[in-house]
């Protein structure tokens, strides 16, 4: 399912009387239709994080809260809506008003997840998490033994929530098929010792099983690696796959190394690195073909560059997946269609309101702004409300300075004195003040 319509009626901390349509606009192919993600920006304290957890609360009860009031959520299931209302922070007048969390998501989540969410303090609670238990390595919290066990444990609803589950759990899951799959071909590879031995047609057809047996089976690790290593080789940096494994004491966490081959350990993983790891690998270890993706400040710990791939990374992991994003990015941004875009701002009662970036009807033809198209800066004046270009105090001194300069120089140059020791080492003031104020010159200027 996926969630197409939101109405706070209601007070709910800084919304009153708000609607959301998150529908593709006339005009759109996909017309109509909800939005496969959505991105939430607007200044800070207008809101961005206390909808998403409302949309982490339309999926399931046990994430409301009693501040929750006259909410109505449609979702798009197949070819019909399905309507919820939240009122004093509980579900009611859904298809199945009397059913538990557990049951519903049995219900419209069948064989998949309902909710992925990922708050902005992920590395800092993974590192609460290893502090708690006094460790400050996932390679020693991670046990192979609870990696056997555990499946998809504490994820009984269908819910991963890394804001209060641990995000190392999914790790289990992974490290799981790795192991076993190490194991099966540590098996293989001590029979083809006895089958050589033997005799070599014995030999030879074990190989030729064991080769068959790769073929359908792809390498876990190396999935991973295939996943991850796109983003990754952006730090320099790739997955380990090749790694010795005789018990199961060889593995308890991933192990990655600089594209030149060197090893990198946890402890000198850039928390950028962390954040990539921490978020991909959910997203495609896990089934989320109908899933609610929720990723708070997708930019931190993220240099620009990265930032501007980031979005295409993670909805390409989930494809089926609905996404919502809250960002203070201009890059992030600049990855959204304009009809994705939620503008939070102020209104004068200080309540929020939506920022339209169209005139007249919610047509395709009718928008103004269009982020993919704007330069950063243009962004940040038209998009985020920025009212100024730079450091106002040292710029307009710095232009007010580079104006006098070049009015001199002007004036220099009319008296054909700009060869003198006067004019040159005015020319020299005025280029290097010009460059720093990133001013292109030429000949007249």
């Amino acid at each position: 399912m996926k969630i197409k319509w939101i109405e706070i009626r209601g007070p709910y901390y800084q919304f009153r009387n708000f609607t959301l349509e998150l529908t593709y606009p006339k005009g759109h192919e996909k017309e109509g239709k909800p939005l496969d993600k959505v991105c939430f920006i607007g200044q800070s304290g207008t809101g961005k994080t206390n909808l998403l957890n409302l949309c982490k609360a339309s999926v399931t009860p046990g994430h409301t809260n009693a501040g929750m009031k006259h909410i109505i959520v449609t979702f798009h299931k197949g070819n019909k809506e399905v309507v919820l209302t939240i009122e004093n922070g509980k579900h009611v007048n859904m298809e199945y008003p009397d059913r538990s969390a557990s049951i519903l998501n049995s219900v419209y989540y069948s064989n998949t997840n309902a909710l992925i969410y990922f708050p902005a303090e992920i590395n800092t609670n993974l590192n609460q998490i290893l502090q708690e238990e006094t460790l400050g390595n996932p390679m020693d919290y991670l046990k192979p033994e609870s990696a056997e066990k555990s499946g998809e444990k504490g994820f009984e609803d269908k819910i991963f929530d890394f804001e209060k589950q641990n995000v190392l759990a999914v790790w289990e899951v992974v490290l799981k098929d790795i192991k076993t799959y190490k194991e099966e071909e540590l098996k293989y590879s001590q029979r083809l010792a006895k089958a050589f031995v033997k005799s070599i047609e014995e030999g030879e057809r074990l190989l030729e099983e064991f080769k068959k047996w790769k073929e359908e089976r792809p390498s876990p690790i190396e999935e991973l690696a295939e996943k991850l290593n796109p983003l990754l080789n952006r730090f320099n940096l790739e997955i380990n796959t090749d790694f010795e494994f005789n018990s199961s004491e060889d593995l308890k966490f991933i192990k990655i190394k600089t594209l030149n081959g060197t090893d990198v350990p946890y402890k000198g993983w850039s928390t950028g690195t962390k954040q990539v790891i921490l978020t991909a690998t959910p997203l495609f270890k896990l089934n989320t073909e109908k899933a609610l993706i929720l990723i708070d400040e997708p930019e931190r710990s993220l240099y620009p560059d990265i930032q501007t791939e980031i979005v295409t990374y993670y909805t390409d992991l989930a494809p089926q997946a609905q996404f919502f994003f809250a960002t203070h990015s201009p890059m992030i941004a600049s990855s959204f269609e304009p009809w994705e875009i939620v503008e939070l701002k102020f209104e004068a009662g200080g309540y929020v309101y939506q920022e339209k970036h169209y005139e007249g009807e919610n047509c395709v033809d009718n928008y103004f702004i269009d982020p993919r198209y704007l330069r950063w800066d243009s962004i940040l004046m038209n998009l985020f409300d920025l009212g100024i270009e730079g450091n106002e105090a040292f710029r307009n001194s710095a232009l007010t300075q580079a104006l006098y300069l070049r009015e001199t120089l002007k004036k220099l140059r009319t008296q054909d004195k700009i060869e003198t020791e006067k004019g040159k080492k005015t020319l020299e003031k005025f280029e290097k003040l010009a460059k720093k104020l990133g001013w292109t010159l030429d000949e007249k200027n």
